[in-house]
């Protein structure tokens, strides 16, 4: 699986300081934690943060960039905001493979961010979402997120470059809405041929829920097994990165050995144990 690091978010207090005083140790420091948790790709999102939010965008791509080559998901729910920020990181790291977070499938939104992401080279993560909101079953996620694949791919942006987000939303607001994101990513699998990449914001199963933590590895799990390929997670939580090694080796994408999740840490050459995450 493919994780994506959530903590260099601006909704977080201490990244939200750190961006308006430009503090690069408080952000290299998260940065590096979620680098030894397993993070492949850097998530940023400056969040509320007073100020120019371009230029906060620029300064965290810049200042996490000095502490990893892995690619970096510049994620806002503001389009327009995008269309900026998007081609002035690439200008700014033109070697850095970037990812956009995120897009409708409301034909507005990709108007705006589809031809961005074909001429930053960038991949994309489409909402299974329009117009009309975030979908209450299963048939229109499909729909939405068929919608986005087929109109990505006809922009000329490839395969491997789209990830399908069905989102994700809290279990104690909309209950059995789990259950649709998890046959959403099983019937969307099917719409090509190969399917796209599947992601989901994983921490939004458990917003204001006792034992979040919990929750979130369970989802988790449920989500591998009809397919996910990515997640937008605290590396740094370790119990979570081992229920997934796990669930990897029990689907037969990680080969078992009596220390598998140390070999798992081995191959990607991190430390042997991830750094201890506070509660």
């Amino acid at each position: 699986m493919i994780i994506f690091s959530e903590r260099l978010n601006g909704m977080y207090r201490d990244v939200r300081t750190a961006i308006v005083e430009r503090n690069k140790d408080v952000i290299q420091e998260l940065a590096e934690k979620q680098l030894a948790g397993g993070a492949d790709v850097m998530d940023l999102n400056v969040g509320p943060a007073k100020g120019d939010a371009v230029e906060h965008f620029v300064w965290l791509a810049r200042t996490v960039r000095e502490v990893t080559d892995k690619p970096l998901s510049l994620d806002s729910a503001k389009a327009d905001l995008l269309m900026q920020v998007v081609p002035r990181v690439k200008e700014a790291l033109p070697d850095t493979k970037l990812v956009i977070n995120s897009c409708t499938a409301a034909p507005r939104y990709m108007e705006k961010l589809l031809p961005v992401a074909v001429s930053c080279d960038a991949a994309i993560i489409g909402l299974t979402m329009d117009q009309d909101g975030v979908p209450g079953n299963v048939e229109k996620r499909v729909e939405c997120g068929a919608t986005f694949i087929m109109t990505a791919l006809e922009h000329g942006i490839p395969i491997d470059d789209i990830y399908i987000d069905p989102i994700v939303l809290p279990v104690n607001a909309a209950f059995k809405q789990q259950q649709f994101v998890i046959e959403a990513i099983r019937e969307l699998a099917i719409v090509h041929d190969p399917p796209p990449k599947f992601i989901i914001g994983l921490s939004n199963v458990s917003q204001k829920c006792l034992m979040n933590r919990l929750l979130n590895r369970t989802f988790l799990v449920m989500c591998l097994t009809a397919g996910l390929s990515a997640a937008i997670v605290d590396a740094a939580d370790e119990e979570l990165i081992s229920a997934m090694i796990s669930a990897e080796v029990l689907l037969g994408k990680e080969l078992y050995s009596d220390d598998y999740i140390k070999a798992w840490r081995m191959q990607r050459g991190l430390p042997s144990e991830a750094e201890p995450v506070e509660v």
